[in-house]
């Protein structure tokens, strides 16, 4: 194989934490061709193959006989090549991948997750405007509505067209310009610059600190604790978009708490259809409702959660008694559709995750070595008087 593949004289080194597909618009731009040519020449495509472009979700994976394509003809590492697709993040911010490597395989199992975007990205303007418009990988995972340094919500659709960012095009395809064609309109191609959206600004400092922590938990895709964390506050976000409309009446109902003003007219404008995936500000709009117990400082014994559970070490430590429900949640007892508060209920270790249970339901559960729940932990966890 390596006979018949060249090594490319202009190659560019992966930027820190960046995604494969802007690996590959790098190394077009570095060379003045396309990025379908770049795909072709770092021997993406097989050689001798028709002019078509990989699977648009080719970022999630390269299959084994592709990089050892593109080791050959671009001196990468396997290590480096991995760690620009969205499989660095497996047995880690994502869950084991299954035992199959297909393609196929892969992009049901990355669908079914609800946690990344293999097709789109979100994006920080002003990011691309300071880093060379190198893309980031963790802006593919829901993960990543904001951006700290620049205090900005990030964007996950064109402002020209309303397509998804940073796609894998037929096209020329472009890290700066969208380049998306509209097929209301033959032959038209948006050429809105990505760099010059202005996004809105994020004030709210304890979203703020959410995103700061989660940016630090994805760079950190490995480190003990972490997965138990995402895992849980995924399950929160899960609980309250999939369940808000069975949620009681004030003041337990997941109602959007105080935030900046673009959250509220697009929580109260999403018209029923919360779906996170795609939309930051739903997804930070979530995330307030879900860790407004947990990052506060209330005074009240039932609702005080350690901001140490959002540490290297997992949930937080304690005594053989499961965790506090830290970010709210349908209760999950059977046939109970009981809406849980960040800081009531309880939280017990169940084979498919953590399992949140209304105050009701305190008494089912039992502590990790299976004995009975202590008396003033009870109390500590029964509802407001």
């Amino acid at each position: 194989m390596s006979t018949s593949l060249r090594r490319l004289a202009l190659v560019p080194d992966p930027y820190p934490g960046e995604s494969l597909l802007s690996w590959v618009d790098a190394l077009a731009g570095l060379n003045r061709i396309s990025r379908l040519q770049a795909l072709h020449f770092a021997a993406f495509v097989r050689p001798g193959g028709s002019m078509e472009v990989p699977s648009a979700r080719f970022v999630a994976q390269l299959p084994t006989e592709v990089m050892a394509r593109v080791q050959v003809t671009t001196g990468l590492s396997a290590g480096q090549l991995h760690r620009i697709t969205l499989m660095h993040y497996a047995d880690g911010v994502l869950p084991s991948p299954p035992s199959s490597t297909h393609p196929r395989t892969i992009n049901l199992w990355l669908d079914r997750l609800h946690l990344a975007q293999p097709v789109r990205s979100r994006a920080c303007p002003a990011c691309l405007r300071e880093n060379g418009s190198r893309w980031l990988l963790r802006w593919r995972l829901i993960w990543s509505f904001a951006c700290v340094r620049h205090r900005v919500f990030l964007l996950s659709t064109c402002r020209g067209c309303g397509a998804g960012l940073h796609q894998v095009l037929r096209g020329p395809g472009s890290p700066v310009m969208c380049r998306q064609p509209d097929w209301k309109r033959p032959g038209y191609v948006c050429r809105r610059s990505i760099g010059r959206i202005r996004p809105p600004p994020l004030f709210d400092t304890h979203l703020l600190e959410c995103q700061r922590r989660l940016d630090d938990l994805v760079d950190n895709p490995h480190r003990p604790g972490s997965t138990d964390i995402l895992r849980t506050l995924h399950l929160a976000l899960e609980d309250i978009s999939g369940g808000y409309d069975f949620a009681p009446t004030p003041p337990n109902v997941p109602t959007l708490p105080d935030t900046d003003a673009v959250l509220h007219r697009r929580w109260h404008g999403h018209g029923g259809a919360l779906s996170y995936l795609d939309d930051p500000l739903l997804t930070a709009a979530l995330i307030k409702i879900a860790t407004v117990g947990g990052l506060a400082a209330p005074q009240e014994a039932y609702a005080q959660v350690d901001m140490a559970s959002w540490s290297t070490d997992g949930f937080p430590r304690t005594t053989g008694v499961s965790p506090v429900n830290r970010f709210g949640g349908k209760c999950r007892a059977i046939a109970c559709l009981a809406w849980v508060p960040p800081g009531q209920g309880l939280v017990a270790r169940a084979k498919d995750g953590p399992l949140v249970l209304c105050p009701m339901h305190v008494d089912h559960a039992t502590s990790d070595s299976h004995n009975p729940l202590p008396p003033p932990v009870a109390e500590a966890f029964s509802p407001r008087p």
